[in-house]
């Protein structure tokens, strides 16, 4: 048997390996755009929709007798076989292909083809019985096949990002619940303001995690509307009557959830802002948790030296020069997770808006910073929620010491001081650089027992609205 073989497409011929199932255009593709480190086999979930996709296709025309029975069988079992995983190793376009997604396309219906080939016994590159053009890619373009595609990838990847962001919440919450009766001083501005607990701010942080997956199912979930039908531009020419129902209809029991035309198929192909709203909701995401860690390496600053409040969990040491030194590493992986994810989100903001008349083009991009920003997230949410925020402990001690030490909890003690007393002794404490409740306990104004009575009850949420 020959080591080789020779493929030929519009532009000529190819000598590949003879086993490969990609053929001549994935070749050209490979070639020209070698340039990242995400190939179309590294991303798992984009491969399952292609494959899922050209699944539908073949049943649907086979259904309307486009495709003979036989064949479109066949051309079926070597999509499941990509569906389940199988010939990863043979998709080897780069994400960041710039044909707007055709070498991707080609990609798949040459595997597919070839795949089909061998099944039918006959070797791959002979394509007089299956063509990738033909026969596996009937009815479509890559115009409208690969944003289905991206669509329907975002739609299956980000569900691990929603389960990571509830996990988060559900340690959240846990903190929430163990620290609440932890009394401190709240601040604003980097200034002391009020009192209040330390668990009312883990549940506030557990609240924002748990609007933010609802915000986040929402966009997900507008993936599911997609241009698949409008073949290259929204006319769907090239396509058979009765193909787009069909299409829908398998893809729907392939794919398990309710996939759906756009309401019009010309702003479906034209528009990528679905992608721009779930990649802005991620980024959002990003921001709120990295506003947390920012929150927590504050608090947890010091430990002699700084507000020293929170005690995180020791992961590793953090420095090769001082020793003993221990850093927020955790926290500050996460922020550094968020200026990723905001960078990504910029560049899909751009791609989104660059789309050139009937189509956006840039959709590659737009699927490689999606994935880049939900792997990141998901990944480093689990790990924060694990490694971090499930082993806070609160130094309720020094809390306490820097909640009593501030003059900014005074108000609190004006109902039962009255105003003019407590004024008194808040000049005083400034004047003996003494805290005020000191001079109260030591005046006889006040019990240690009656400060901590009094801060619990200014601490308690008092909601007035009917």
């Amino acid at each position: 048997m020959p080591s080789t073989r020779i493929d030929t497409d519009s532009l000529g011929s190819r000598q590949l390996p003879a086993g490969v199932l990609y053929g001549v255009v994935t070749l050209r593709g490979q070639e020209n755009f070698d340039i990242s480190f995400h190939k179309l086999g590294d991303a798992p979930e984009l491969r399952t929709a292609l494959a899922r996709i050209k699944h539908a296709a073949a049943a649907a025309n086979r259904d309307i007798g486009v495709l003979p029975p036989d064949l479109a069988e066949v051309i079926i079992a070597a999509s499941v076989e990509v569906e389940n995983g199988l010939h990863a190793d043979q998709f080897i376009v780069d994400l960041l292909e710039g044909s707007g997604g055709t070498s991707i396309n080609m990609n798949v219906n040459e595997v597919i083809a070839n795949r089909a080939l061998q099944l039918l016994g006959d070797q791959p590159g002979n394509y007089d019985r299956i063509h990738p053009n033909d026969h596996v890619n009937t009815g479509q373009s890559t115009n409208d096949v690969l944003p289905a595609a991206v669509k329907l990838a975002v739609y299956d990847k980000s569900q691990t990002l929603i389960d990571a962001l509830s996990h988060l919440a559900a340690a959240l919450e846990d903190r929430a619940k163990a620290f609440d009766h932890v009394l401190r001083i709240g601040r604003t501005c980097m200034q002391a303001a009020q009192p209040m607990r330390l668990g009312q701010a883990f549940g506030g942080y557990a609240a924002a995690i748990r609007r933010l997956v609802a915000k986040l199912t929402a966009a997900r979930n507008e993936m599911l509307v997609l241009p698949l039908g409008g073949t290259a531009i929204g006319t769907g020419l090239g396509s058979a009557p009765g193909y787009r129902r069909a299409v829908y209809r398998h893809l729907r029991e392939i794919v398990g959830a309710d996939v759906r035309p756009g309401e019009n198929m010309f702003d479906a192909m034209q528009n990528a802002d679905g992608f721009a709203r779930v990649s802005s909701e991620i980024r959002i995401c990003a921001e709120v948790i990295g506003k947390i860690a920012s929150d927590l390496i504050i608090l947890a600053s010091g430990p002699n030296s700084g507000v020293g409040e929170l005690r995180l969990p020791s992961v590793q040491p953090g420095s090769s020069i001082m020793p003993g030194k221990i850093n927020p590493v955790l926290p500050m992986m996460m922020q550094q997770v968020a200026f990723a994810v905001v960078g990504n989100d910029a560049a899909v903001s751009l791609a989104s808006l660059q789309g050139q008349l009937e189509i956006n083009h840039f959709e590659p991009v737009i699927a490689s910073r999606l994935f880049d920003s939900i792997e990141l997230l998901a990944k480093s949410t689990r790990i924060f929620a694990d490694k971090c925020i499930a082993g806070i402990e609160a130094d309720r001690h020094h809390s306490l010491h820097n909640l009593l030490r501030s003059s900014a909890i005074a108000t609190v003690f004006v109902p039962k001081l009255g105003y003019a007393s407590v004024a008194a002794l808040v000049h005083a404490s400034v004047a003996e650089r003494r805290p005020f409740i000191d001079l109260a306990i030591a005046q006889g104004l006040l019990t240690h027992d009656e400060v901590l009575d009094v801060l619990r009850e200014s601490t308690e949420y008092h909601d007035d609205a009917a």
